[in-house]
């Protein structure tokens, strides 16, 4: 039979704001990434070729280069797809609501 301890309250205090933080800085990196997904959706998309995670990845490595997440660790394949999706939704949106003010 194992022993559980009980952790401390700085412990417990300390692995909350990991958690936080951890959350700040996906939502920090999604940003970068939805940024540079919209650029490339909005002013590169000559609709002949198809705008690729991979695109997406070096548009953000490219455009926010200085900052220090990117510095870190390049984003990933999913965040690239996930910001794109969150781009290409809200256009979507976008073009349903002036076709419905119209």
């Amino acid at each position: 039979m194992t022993t559980v301890t009980k952790r401390t309250p700085e412990e417990i205090r300390d692995a909350r704001n990991a958690r936080r933080r951890a959350k700040r800085l996906a939502d920090t990196r999604l940003a970068l990434a939805r940024h540079a997904a919209s650029y490339l959706l909005h002013w590169e998309n000559d609709g002949t070729r198809p705008i690729t995670t991979r695109k997406v990845i070096d548009q953000t490595r490219y455009m926010h280069f200085n900052h220090r997440e990117i510095q870190r660790q390049a984003i990933t394949t999913d965040e690239a797809q996930t910001a794109l999706d969150a781009v290409r939704q809200a256009i979507r949106d976008e073009d349903a609501r002036r076709a419905h003010r119209v």
